[in-house]
């Protein structure tokens, strides 16, 4: 009866859901305790959510804005040995570190218990007027539970158990000073701090760390637990089969081909981060293939940075222009974590083709945009025209803004991004990359020693840029040998205790202010970087200048490049005959034939492309501009072909009237006659 009304008087200040509070400092009762099996209204901030946990209800904490706050005066006081419990489910590690039980003033009093930056976990007591610490010599699992403790006694030191196994201890020095008025944190930091593994420390803010997982049956017990009597509560417990934390698996929309054309969707992550996002459900843009099991994905979590989708999901992207004047470190869209200035549409999506318009800032994470002219405050932009054709290619045009063009400029980097669970080695091949030129010299280069490649510069004049992605489906980027390119291996920021690759998590999908964070474990999106690629401009003006790339995926050997890129960069002349059409010739901005319709009576043009082994045809594209609104039917060299698969149709509305485009499947090194005409009208 004594101990019940103990436990009645200091329940009355407290509303934590599931919290219970007791003076009795017995080993077997603990003086404080959370078993989340009520999911109202409580001490927590942010996005919490319950769902069944070890022993009936647990919590989420979503690692971005959930934590606990528990007022000092109706903390119980920890003032001797303690030991701290609780059944965890990591969904990340943290930034730097991140507490389940926060009783600290640093290098004043109290204790800290909790996970650090490579999902160890840490036991930090004030004792002996020293702060002295402890840590697990591996990380937790991720997405499993595991009964964790941290254990504090004036005898055995402090010692740090996972599923009732000792993984660490160590002697201590004096007593604990205990804390005092300190309120009890759980799941977020005191004050904030900076990541862990900054590159650029001047561009990584700090912030409050949060614990990103699954908390259940959370205990404090004013006693020294010891390893017998942790494993007899663990002992008692039937375990679940699954934790509330389902895998975080990069969107890309339904897998598999499907209808070709470019869509508007929403994406979404894992619960927890798609909460963030005050968005409709045509936030993100996907470029779907109805031959190929690829994705060109433009999502919001990338800043809309657009990427190749393998057909085993790893991720791929050419960059993006990047700068470094006027602002705190990088002026680049990767900056841009809330979308604030990076955006997508849909220009055209038919048959034949998808337009898609990025248009992004260059931004650092502050959002200052770089090179703001004083007069009128306008800094850096961009604008990306990509023109995706149903084979896996595409043009990227890239129109940079810009009181300084000329200045310094990135306009390519080839960067591999990966979900949680994946490093660099599960999404590359040791030998990684593979550069060949117009001559059909190829040179791959292999990260399997100890440093990165050497500076290249082989094969000459090398244009052809193929990752060799542990997939089917590669990608690649090619320049035209006339735009004079050059590349070189990413070789800097490399940490070699956790991958032979450059490795960085501060984007995609993060939150936190930084340009530059080292990864340090699987266990958040990242990315990798392997090349640059340096070429000349296709089209210049004072305030602006625009490059061209021929980009995509495929599963050919890097010899069907070659050819691709001959097609593209030295394309077969085109002679039109008919009444009342004309020519401007081969668009390379769009991979097209440009033809135009001058007479609205014209209905039928006759286009020669003279292919050769210097110039061949792969995959023509034609645009027939003022086509008007009637279908079309088209021949090869006498034959009709249908619209479908080898011959796809579209027809595309403008201001100045309807455009008519037409993609063949057709590969030849010889002369090729297309005939298009005007169906009748109704």
């Amino acid at each position: 009866m004594l101990r019940a009304l103990a436990r009645l008087s200091i329940l009355a200040g407290l509303t934590c859901p599931g919290l219970i509070a007791t003076a009795v400092h017995a080993a077997d009762q603990p003086v404080l305790s959370c078993s989340f099996d009520d999911s109202g209204p409580g001490p927590f901030h942010g996005r919490t959510s319950f769902a069944p946990g070890v022993v009936g209800r647990c919590v989420v904490l979503d690692g971005l804005t959930a934590y606990a706050q528990h007022a000092a005066a109706t903390t119980p006081r920890i003032a001797g040995p303690f030991t701290v419990e609780c059944w965890l489910a990591p969904g990340a590690y943290p930034l730097n570190r991140a507490p389940i039980v926060d009783l600290h003033e640093p290098g004043r009093s109290g204790f800290f218990f909790g996970i650090n930056a490579r999902g160890r976990l840490v036991l930090i007591v004030e004792a002996g007027g020293r702060t002295q610490s402890l840590a697990s010599p591996g990380p937790l699992p991720l997405r499993q539970w595991h009964h964790v403790a941290g254990v504090f006694d004036l005898v055995r030191g402090m010692a740090l158990y996972v599923d009732g196994r000792p993984v660490a201890g160590c002697k201590l020095e004096g007593t604990l000073t205990p804390p005092d008025g300190l309120d009890l944190l759980i799941g977020r930091t005191r004050a904030k701090v900076k990541p862990e593994g900054p590159i650029r420390p001047e561009s990584t803010a700090p912030v409050f760390d949060f614990l990103d997982g699954a908390l259940d049956e959370l205990k404090i017990h004013a006693a020294a637990l010891s390893g017998e009597e942790l494993n007899h509560a663990i002992q008692a417990i039937v375990m679940p089969a699954e934790t509330p934390l389902p895998p975080r698996v990069l969107p890309a929309g339904p897998p598999g081909p499907g209808s070709f054309g470019a869509f508007y969707t929403r994406l979404n992550f894992y619960p927890q981060w798609d909460a963030l996002w005050r968005v409709s459900d045509l936030a993100d843009v996907v470029v779907r293939f109805d031959t190929l099991p690829i994705r060109f994905v433009f999502w919001r979590g990338t800043s809309y940075i657009p990427h190749w989708v393998t057909e085993n999901g790893i991720w791929y992207n050419n960059e993006f222009n990047e700068t470094w004047s006027g602002v705190q470190g990088c002026g680049e869209p990767m900056s841009d974590k809330q979308c604030r200035y990076s955006h997508v549409r849909v220009i055209e999506s038919t048959d034949a083709r998808a337009v898609v318009h990025w248009r992004y800032a260059l931004a650092d994470v502050f959002y200052t945009i770089a090179r703001q002219d004083p007069a009128t405050g306008i800094g850096d932009w961009t604008d990306e025209i990509h023109t995706i054709y149903p084979d896996g290619t595409a043009v990227r045009a890239i129109t940079l803004h810009s009181s300084q063009p000329a200045e310094p400029h990135e306009w390519h980097e080839g960067i591999i991004v990966m979900g949680p669970g994946f490093s660099p080695e599960t999404a590359l091949e040791p030998a990684a990359l593979t550069m060949a030129n117009d001559a059909g010299e190829v040179v791959t280069y292999s990260w399997k020693d100890a440093t990165p490649p050497a500076d290249p510069g082989k094969p000459a004049h090398a244009s052809i840029h193929l990752v060799n992605t542990k997939s089917r489906y590669r990608p690649f980027a090619i320049v035209r040998p006339q735009d004079n390119p050059t590349f070189d291996i990413y070789a800097g920021e490399v940490r070699r205790d956790v991958s032979r690759f450059p490795w960085w998590n501060h984007w995609p999908a993060a939150t936190f202010p930084s340009d530059g964070r080292y990864a340090m474990a699987a266990d958040r999106t990242s990315h990798s970087s392997l090349s640059h690629m340096k070429w000349g401009p296709y089209r210049e003006a004072p305030q602006l200048m625009t490059k061209i790339m021929l980009t995509g995926m495929t599963d050919q050997p890097v010899k069907h490049l070659v050819t691709l890129q001959r097609a593209w960069a030295k394309p077969a002349a085109i002679r039109v005959s008919g009444d009342g059409f004309s020519t401007s010739g081969f668009d390379p901005a769009q991979k097209a034939f440009v033809v135009q319709r001058d007479r609205g009576e014209a209905d039928i043009a006759t286009i020669e492309l003279t292919g050769s082994e210097a110039s061949p045809l792969v995959n023509p594209a034609l645009v027939v501009k003022n086509w008007g609104d009637r279908p079309a039917s088209v021949a090869i060299d006498g034959v009709a072909v249908p619209s479908g698969p080898q011959c796809r149709i579209g027809q595309n509305r403008t201001l100045a009237g309807t455009d008519l485009v037409v993609w063949l499947r057709l590969e030849s090194n010889r002369p090729a006659r297309v005939e298009v005409s005007r169906k009748p009208g109704p």
